[in-house]
């Protein structure tokens, strides 16, 4: 059209001709140079972006004829954009916060109390014969003609219970690093919730001179695993011997959120990098917490994941995320024959199943 605006598309072939020459000797220049590989660069998309991107992605299947399965894919891969970012953020507030609160390790203290419970426990066992002689034999070479020393009861509740059979085979077990000790599952010697602390001090002194045991299922303890005897746990856990690197301490009740706020806090300094406890025992917070502290703790050691210890970790089950399932030992279960277990939800203890801890 006369007097109208030049189409912008039509190219004057003289102007082209003109304008391509510059453009190939800076073609040749070019190919001299030798070419530099262009760094990948990472672009993180803001809430704003990734909204107008959504926008312009049903604009485009509006007007281009995009299919509404490609549509509905694009959609589905800014969601999982979306919930990845707010999972990686969260994470990082719980890591840093975790740091900041996160108490130093005082190793002396820790073998100061080992030291002061052993002296404890010493000092409350009954005087022998011997130890009676010698405190009578005292009291006349000191001049006193009346013998005013008093009989008292060396009657000890729960003794029975102590020296019962199957606790003995178990203290000894664990003195003396049986093989079985490996896999520790309480219920298989002690298969009563109303065993009293006295029984559990005993199988926890045992278990300070223990260093074999990689998993310990000490749930459902409810009379036994109180304040004192969770604390004393955690001090073992904390001990350079122990190998503890799987644990079920869940359904025990009667212990106090001070107690588990402790125990929360010290996982950081022991090898246990699978777990559960109770939900209705300790707060979100603290499962948060622990769960955050068991990962990095899988930094330190290889017990779980070593196709060499794979007896174990078959057996190292109802915890929150179950060694089993890393895809790392998944070509050397199928080997072995163990890959059934990987199907088996009742086995593992996951989420829905029937199942408790299992006692063999």
């Amino acid at each position: 059209m006369l007097g109208g605006p030049a189409d912008p598309s039509f190219i004057n072939p003289a102007d082209s001709h003109d304008s391509l020459e510059p453009s190939c000797e800076d073609n040749q220049h070019f190919d001299e140079t030798p070419k530099t590989k262009s760094p990948k660069l990472k672009i993180r998309l803001s809430a704003a972006l990734k909204l107008k991107l959504s926008e312009s992605i049903r604009s485009t299947k509006n007007s281009n004829g995009l299919s509404v399965e490609d549509g509905n894919k694009l959609e589905a891969a800014l969601k999982k954009l979306e919930r990845r970012k707010k999972k990686r953020e969260k994470l990082k507030a719980l890591s840093e916060k975790i740091k900041d609160e996160r108490p130093e390790f005082d190793h002396e203290k820790a073998k100061m109390e080992i030291v002061e419970g052993r002296r404890k426990r010493e000092e409350a066992k009954p005087l022998t014969a011997k130890e009676i002689r010698k405190i009578l034999r005292n009291d006349k070479s000191s001049g006193g003609e009346q013998n005013n020393w008093v009989r008292r009861s060396r009657r000890q509740p729960n003794m029975d219970l102590l020296n019962s059979k199957q606790v003995r085979i178990l203290v000894d077990k664990l003195k003396y690093n049986d093989t079985s000790m490996r896999v520790l599952k309480m219920k298989k010697y002690i298969n009563d919730p109303n065993t009293p602390c006295a029984v559990m001090d005993a199988i926890l002194n045992a278990m300070e001179e223990n260093s074999n045991c990689e998993a310990l299922y000490i749930q459902n303890f409810n009379e036994g695993m109180r304040d004192d005897q969770v604390l004393h746990l955690l001090r073992i856990l904390q001990q350079p011997s122990c190998k503890i690197w799987c644990m079920n301490i869940g359904e025990n009740y009667n212990v106090s959120d001070g107690t588990w706020e402790k125990f929360t806090k010290g996982l950081i300094h022991t090898k246990i990098t699978h777990m559960y406890a109770s939900e209705h025992t300790i707060t979100s917070d603290m499962k948060e917490e622990i769960r955050f502290t068991i990962r990095d703790n899988r930094k330190k050691h290889d017990m779980h994941i070593n196709p060499n210890n794979l007896d174990v970790i078959i057996q190292c089950t109802h915890c929150w995320w179950n060694p089993i399932n890393a895809k790392v030992l998944t070509p050397f279960l199928k080997k072995k024959g163990y890959e059934h277990v990987l199907k088996d939800k009742e086995a593992q203890g996951l989420q829905g199943s029937k199942s408790m801890a299992p006692t063999s």
